[in-house]
C-alpha cells in the first residue's frame, strides 16, 4: 500500500444524509491527515483514531503510514488488537518458557517502538486480561509520548460501553478522531 495508490474515486461525491457529509470530502480530510502524520513523523503531536465501517480504507491508510514511517528508519509495530492482547496474555500466563520469552520480547516492542498501530479494535474478545493489556499499552505509550494509531469499526459511544472509563478517557482525550465514511470498497471492487 502507498499513499499514491489511494483512490478517492471510490467515495461518493454526493451529499449522503446517512453520514451528514460528502464521503469523498470526508475521506480527503482523512487521507490528508494520515499523509501529513506520516510525512511529519516523528514530529507529531497527536495519536490517531481511525473510525468507520468495514472496507473504508482504515487498514489501508494505516499500512501507508507504517510504510512511510519505517522507510524513514523508525520502528513500527503493526498488529490486530486480538493478536496484540493475546501476546500480553501469553507473556503473563504461558507455561512454555520459549513462548513466554517470545511474547515478552513482542510486548516490549509494542510498548517501546517508535509507532504502534493497533488494527481492528473491538473485534477481540473482551476479558479482564484483554482490558488490562489494552490499558497497559495505551497508558505506557501515552506517558512516554510514543504515538499510537488505532483503527476500529466502533463509534465513541460503543467504545465507552465496551471498555473501562480509564481506557475511554485516554482515547477520547489523547486521540484525533478521523471518521471514515462511504460504501464498503471491497464490495464495490467486486461489482466491477
Amino acid at each position: 500500500e502507498s499513499f499514491e495508490q489511494f483512490r478517492l474515486d471510490y467515495y461518493s461525491s454526493e451529499f449522503d444524509p446517512a453520514f451528514g457529509c460528502v464521503p469523498r470530502e470526508a475521506m480527503n480530510v482523512a487521507y490528508t491527515v494520515c499523509h501529513k502524520f506520516a510525512d511529519k513523523f516523528p514530529a507529531v503531536n497527536s495519536n490517531l483514531l481511525l473510525q468507520g465501517g468495514p472496507g473504508l480504507g482504515k487498514t489501508y491508510l494505516s499500512a501507508c503510514i507504517a510504510r512511510t514511517v519505517s522507510c524513514k528508519g523508525y520502528s513500527v509495530c503493526y498488529d490486530s488488537a486480538a493478536a496484540a492482547f493475546g501476546t500480553f496474555e501469553t507473556q503473563k500466563f504461558s507455561r512454555n518458557a520459549e513462548d513466554a520469552e517470545a511474547a515478552d520480547a513482542r510486548v516490549k516492542m509494542m510498548l517501546e517502538c517508535s509507532l504502534m498501530i493497533l488494527d481492528d479494535l473491538g473485534t477481540e474478545m473482551i476479558t479482564s486480561i484483554s482490558t488490562s493489556a489494552f490499558y497497559t499499552l495505551l497508558n505506557t505509550r501515552i506517558i512516554n509520548n510514543r504515538p499510537i494509531i488505532i483503527s476500529t469499526n466502533l463509534t465513541m459511544e460503543e467504545l465507552q460501553k465496551k471498555y473501562s472509563q480509564q481506557i475511554y478517557s485516554r482515547i477520547s482525550g489523547e486521540f484525533m478522531q478521523l471518521p471514515f465514511v462511504g460504501k464498503d470498497i471491497r464490495q464495490l471492487r467486486r461489482k466491477y
